[in-house]
């Protein structure tokens, strides 16, 4: 299995912007839907695109906005003093019905990333953001 994130949209109206995320570290691998705006994605792709800016450097992420609600949270943070990074990832399904068991998911792991690769991540975030439902996807691949 590969380690990856990805994330692509898929569905919104006027206030309420629905991305799936996918991902994995090879060991461990998690899928939702969830809800968000494009101004978020845009602002965390902004973030990404110069991440990690010092050795110091560290971000924290997530779509949750309801406790029954699908969300994606990032942790991003320097390992060392050469700038290696890590993202500390949970991805979250749940869903609530009224006449049967609720579903309740959730995948934890961490993902070793390149800052070239933080960075075009960030810049294919911001494309999402900007362009019509479902055109691209943004791709995190670990490269470490």
């Amino acid at each position: 299995m590969e380690s990856k994130l990805v994330i692509s949209s898929i569905w919104e109206d006027e206030d309420l912007f629905e991305i799936r995320i996918y991902g994995s570290n090879g060991s461990f691998a998690g899928e939702a839907e969830c809800y968000t705006t494009r101004k978020q994605i845009t602002e965390l792709g902004r973030i990404l695109e110069t991440f990690p800016t010092s050795v110091r450097d560290t971000f924290e992420f997530a779509t949750r906005s309801k406790p029954d609600l699908s969300y994606l949270s990032i942790l991003g943070m320097c390992t060392d003093n050469s700038g290696h990074t890590l993202f500390a990832i949970t991805i979250a399904h749940i869903e609530s019905f009224s006449n049967t068991r609720n579903e309740n998911y959730r995948v934890n792991f961490d993902l070793k990333i390149e800052p070239q690769a933080i960075n075009t991540f960030g810049l294919q975030l911001q494309r999402i953001a900007s362009e019509p439902l479902s055109r691209t996807e943004a791709v995190l691949k670990n490269t470490i």
